[in-house]
């Protein structure tokens, strides 16, 4: 291994540390840059070891990648190892990280919590990105190359975070980049030099060589610094494009200037989306409503294993949304909203609409089936009326046998995997009422009893005998445990199976009270029934438990003309004091990760940074690095100290010439003693299969010996021991490429110089007790 190859080994370490460590930005505390900075050491050392024994490039990659994969095994999912060796609970454990990381990504704004799949999953992409600049920069010496995956780090924080990067961000590792490019462009520009060691001219000619050197360094770095100002000037003169973000949630915070927006899926996982804490404000408002009740965005009827899906028109349905109930059924208010963050195409407001007022450049439309409000693009302000329905209860229970062409197939259907659940479930439950009104009050109040229990913890799924994950609504039956999606769903379920159409509505709470205006966030989001009822259209039950999800509507719980009868609960009743925390619909975080996030946000930094497990594995690779590189690192501490203690150029030509001999011996040829210096010469030559280039740099080398031996002291120039210095370091390479694995490994390794000093050590202390 030469030294430029160390040094660009180096540099490219330090590049990769330097274009993620921007990354930090993006989340609440740097726990996961420890991590990250061993695999970056990992990389590097094991692709200067791997270069020093295998020839192959390929196969320098793949140890690089093997041992990074390995150590972030060991490091995250290492309780799953058995006797060290990764095992099929590895892999598992890895997915479940990986899934982690992904729902924390979708449903957190810059700075987002750090937890251990964020961490992982980072450690991953440093180890990548580490080894694609060592391969391309040191491997296959391309360190141009290594720009992308550099440019490729930067990206990710550019793209993801709430404002511009600090110029420190981007000048350090182009800066590190550009050295690297200036260090290997100026080592092929010296082997353009053809200068002798032989004789005076040559000595003349190297003295140019290194000025021209000396000019190409200077021309390099004006150039460098040259690109660096107008990468950094010329983005001010030109327009800038919308971002483009790596997943759903990073980068969409309105603080920092960000001006990111939330975005509503048009998929709700029944086991994942909903349980979202994050409080970024949506939008605020104001209303003429004296009690509002949830905003809509909007409305799904498709289910299929564990998720709700809003499918496109087919052209089937209505052309136009049906009308609404008489205006003596109904009451009309007007919702203002600013500030709002909403992406488009979807608008929030109250259920049913009745206009929307936007700007002029805004076009709307209304869904001729679920009356969800669609935009051409976002919007900061708007105004809608909206319809507020107060049906009386005697009136539902004499509705009918629903029948609209607002009613698709969807909105009866029951999964067939669940259908037997959830016919005998919805029997129980409703026992003998016989209306419609009165078996989804009874759906509503049993799901509101404390038989169930409201929590963002869903706990592991379920699994049958095979170990297939099981129908998320059986889950939620046999453990009576989930927050609003889960109970909403339940619902739905069993309304359809006892012949009431049913859909999920997705939207907002209504938020929490200022001064002047609602505030409306992201963990407000919620999910609730709507239920249909001929003559009146779909309307809101509220099955989930809990103080915020607000009281069911008054049609659910009072009886006739507003008297007691045989509605549900008192509607100031609440089920569960816990309070609901309906989240974002692109979320996964459950309570126990909650809670680990408000425990990292409140320890201190460093007590994040040193875990006792991470210490425990940076000691445990430190150590077994420093027991496998005992003997090199001895040798090359002896030959430092040597050369401090050289006096002349003599001593230092002398230095490197029993390093070259010892390096040779340790590869293999024999000893330089028992023959005269040019005899050495001559059979290393034969014996080392050194090409015409490499055996007249021997030649120099033996000829510079011979003259720091018996020549004037003067004769010997620092420019000679530095062409002496070169050419034994390019001979110890040629020589190491014509010998086997083995014995490379064992010169890299096991060398003679280190060794030789640890089989004395025992009678240098044996000498030192004797003299006391």
């Amino acid at each position: 291994m030469t030294r430029r190859r160390w040094r660009i080994t180096l540099l490219g370490a330090l590049a990769t540390l330097a274009a993620v460590y921007p990354v930090t930005s993006l989340f609440r505390d740097s726990g996961w840059l420890p991590a990250s900075v061993l695999m970056i050491a990992l990389v590097a050392v094991t692709g200067v070891v791997a270069r020093g024994l295998i020839r192959s490039r390929v196969l320098v990659v793949v140890a690089q990648v093997v041992v990074a994969a390995y150590a972030v095994a060991l490091l995250y999912v290492g309780d799953s190892f058995v006797l060290l060796v990764p095992t099929v609970e590895t892999l598992v454990g890895a997915n479940d990280l990986a899934l982690q990381a992904l729902d924390t990504a979708q449903r957190y704004s810059a700075p987002a919590p750090l937890n251990e799949g964020v961490s992982f999953c980072l450690a991953v992409i440093v180890a990548l990105v580490a080894i694609c600049v060592d391969a391309m920069a040191a491997t296959w010496r391309s360190p141009a190359a290594a720009g992308l995956p550099l440019l490729t780090a930067y990206l990710i924080t550019a793209a993801n975070g709430q404002a511009a990067l600090a110029l420190r961000y981007f000048v350090v590792p182009v800066a590190i980049w550009l050295l690297m490019l200036h260090t290997t462009a100026r080592a092929g520009f010296g082997r353009w030099g053809t200068a002798s060691a032989t004789d005076d001219a040559g000595r003349v000619d190297i003295g140019g060589d290194r000025a021209a050197l000396r000019s190409f360094s200077a021309g390099a770095v004006r150039l460098g610094l040259v690109g660096v100002v107008l990468a950094l000037v010329v983005p001010l003169a030109i327009p800038h494009f919308a971002p483009r973000y790596l997943t759903d949630g990073l980068g969409r915070s309105e603080g920092g200037g960000g001006g990111g927006s939330v975005g509503f899926n048009d998929t709700v996982d029944l086991t994942r989306s909903l349980n979202n804490l994050d409080t970024k404000p949506v939008f605020e408002y104001t209303t003429t409503d004296p009690s509002p009740g949830p905003i809509r965005v909007l409305a799904v009827s498709s289910y299929s294993r564990g998720e709700w899906t809003a499918l496109g028109n087919d052209g089937s349905g209505p052309d136009a949304p049906a009308p609404l109930p008489p205006a003596d059924q109904r009451t009309t208010y007007e919702i203002d909203v600013s500030e709002n963050t909403l992406a488009a195409p979807r608008l929030a407001v109250p259920y049913p609409v009745v206009s929307v007022a936007l700007p002029d450049t805004v076009s709307w439309r209304t869904d001729p089936v679920t009356r969800d409000v669609r935009v051409s693009q976002a919007v900061a302000t708007y105004r809608a009326t909206f319809a507020d329905l107060a049906p009386l209860a005697t009136a539902l229970r004499e509705s009918g046998t629903p029948d609209s062409a607002d009613i698709t197939s969807d909105d009866l259907a029951v999964p067939d995997v669940a259908r037997d659940l959830v016919d005998s479930w919805s029997r129980e439950v409703v026992g003998d009422a016989d209306n419609p009104l009165d078996k989804a009050i009874r759906i509503q109040d049993h799901l509101r009893s404390s038989r169930y229990q409201y929590s963002l913890d869903l706990g592991e799924p379920l699994r049958d005998e095979a170990g297939r994950i099981v129908e998320p609504i059986r889950t939620f039956y046999e453990r009576r445990i989930g927050y609003c999606t889960q109970f909403a769903t339940a619902m739905i379920m069993m309304a359809r199976a006892q012949g009431i159409p049913a859909r999920m509505a997705i939207g907002f709470l209504p938020g929490t009270q200022g001064d002047e205006t609602n505030v409306v966030r992201a963990s407000d989001a919620h999910a609730w029934p709507e239920l249909y009822f001929q003559g009146y259209g779909w309307l809101r039950f509220e099955p989930t438990p809990g103080v915020r999800a607000g009281d069911p509507p008054p049609y659910t719980v009072v009886g006739d003309d507003s008297s007691t009868g045989s509605g549900g609960r008192e509607a100031t009743e609440s089920a569960s004091a816990a309070p609901t925390s309906s989240a974002a619909p692109t979320s996964t975080t459950t309570v126990a990760e909650a809670a680990q996030t408000q425990v990292t946000e409140t320890n201190s930094p460093l007590s994040s940074v040193f875990s006792v497990r991470t210490l425990v594995v940076v000691l445990t690779v430190l150590v077994l690095l420093l027991a496998l590189f005992v003997m090199p690192i001895t040798a090359c501490l002896v030959r430092r100290r040597r050369v401090r203690a050289a006096t002349t150029r003599q001593d230092l030509v002398e230095i490197d010439w029993d390093d070259l001999t010892a390096h040779l011996h340790d590869l293999g040829l024999p000893d330089a003693g028992g023959g005269t210096l040019r005899q050495v010469r001559d059979r290393w030559i034969s014996q080392g299969h050194l090409e015409s280039e490499d055996a007249e740099a021997l030649r120099r080398v033996t000829t510079t010996l011979e003259r720091a031996r018996y020549d004037r002291p003067e004769r010997t120039t620092a420019t000679e021991t530095d062409l002496l210095h070169r050419d034994i370091r390019d001979i110890r390479r040629r020589v190491g490429r014509s010998r086997a694995w083995q014995a490379r490994l064992r010169s890299l390794l096991w060398p003679e110089a280190g060794v030789s000093v640890w089989r004395g050590l025992r009678e240098r202390v044996t000498d030192v007790m004797g003299r006391r």
